[in-house]
C-alpha cells in the first residue's frame, strides 16, 4: 500500500508542471476567444444581430464564471501579474463583475434593445479593463 501511495505521489509531482502549462494554454485560449467576442460586438451591433450578441455575451459569461479556476497556484505566466495570487479574492470579485456585465449584455440583446446593448457593451469592456489594469502584464 505504501508503494502505491509513493508511486502516486511521484507521478503527481512529476506531472504538476505539465498540468500548470496546460491550464496556462487553456486560459490563454479562453482569453483570446473572449477578446474575439468583444471585438465582434461593434459589427454585430451595427448589423442588429441580437442573437449573435447574446451568444457572444453568453460565451464571455461562461468563461468569467470559471476564470479563477484557471489560475491555480503554480500557473504563473508572462501575461499574468503575480498579484493575482496575492489578491485572489479581488481577482475573483472582478471575474464576477465581468460575468454580471456579460449577463446584462445578454439580457439587453435578448430584449433587442439597441441602446441598452451599447451601454452594456461599454460596461462589459470596463470590467475587462479593470481587471487588466490590475492583473495583466
Amino acid at each position: 500500500m505504501k508503494r502505491i501511495y509513493l508511486f502516486s505521489l511521484v507521478i503527481a509531482i512529476l506531472s504538476a508542471p505539465a498540468m500548470a502549462s496546460d491550464v496556462v494554454a487553456e486560459r490563454k485560449a479562453n482569453f483570446k476567444a473572449n477578446g474575439g467576442a468583444m471585438r465582434a460586438m461593434g459589427g454585430l451591433i451595427g448589423a442588429g444581430d441580437f442573437d449573435a450578441i447574446a451568444a457572444n455575451a453568453d460565451k464571455i459569461s461562461r468563461w468569467a464564471s470559471v476564470m479563477p479556476d484557471y489560475f491555480p497556484e503554480g500557473s504563473e505566466s508572462d501575461g499574468a501579474k503575480e498579484d493575482i495570487w496575492f489578491e485572489f479574492e479581488r481577482f475573483t470579485a472582478l471575474s464576477i463583475d465581468n460575468k454580471n456585465a456579460a449577463d446584462a449584455l445578454k439580457m439587453a440583446a435578448m430584449n433587442k434593445d439597441s441602446a441598452a446593448v451599447k451601454q452594456a457593451v461599454g460596461a462589459l469592456g470596463a470590467t475587462c479593463k479593470s481587471c487588466h489594469s490590475s492583473f495583466k502584464n
